[in-house]
């Protein structure tokens, strides 16, 4: 199958973790602990529970990084990653890639054509199908590599290598 018709609603993870936007850090940190993740979205108490935002484990670094006791009590609505980037579950994953490239980030949360949440397709959603079909990789790069091959290669080994070896993300988070 190539990337092009490889729909994002294929490698997508249904089971989204979420969090209201009037909790605080501490009930995000909660949640990514007890469901081994790295990110959690962020949606409104309305009645659709509307994704708002996203708050990921870098994001929990940077705010914990500022020393400020008085963030532990912030709502998360002013601490999350806000405009939330989405694509929608019939685009390609193709497409996914190179939106994360552009946005520079991990992570997507995937829309139904009623913009309504349905999923979230994550980096490493993409690198395992590349893991199990190689010749994605071309498809999602091209043949000739760009000047971010090295960074997209780079990133690809780094997910391999902690698939491969879970116990070397042990031995990384001690450093």
């Amino acid at each position: 199958m190539i990337s092009g018709t490889l729909l994002v609603s294929k490698l997508m993870s249904c089971n989204v973790q979420t969090d209201f936007e009037d909790q605080n850090i501490m009930s995000v940190c909660n949640i990514m602990h007890a469901n081994d993740i790295g990110s959690v979205v962020i949606v409104s108490r309305d009645k659709e529970k509307a994704p708002v935002g996203i708050i990921t484990e870098r994001d929990i670094v940077r705010i914990l990084g500022k020393l400020d006791p008085d963030l532990l009590n912030t709502p998360i609505k002013k601490l999350m990653s806000k405009p939330l980037v989405t694509i929608e579950e019939s685009a390609s994953i193709s497409e996914a890639s190179k939106l994360m490239n552009t946005k520079k980030i991990r992570r997507l949360v995937v829309v139904d054509k009623n913009n309504k949440m349905s999923g979230i397709l994550t980096q490493n959603d993409i690198f395992g199908a590349i893991e199990k079909n190689p010749d994605l990789f071309s498809e999602f790069y091209g043949e000739i590599f760009s000047s971010k091959f090295k960074e997209i290669y780079e990133k690809f080994n780094q997910y391999r290598l902690e698939s491969l070896m879970p116990e070397f993300n042990q031995y990384r988070s001690e450093e």
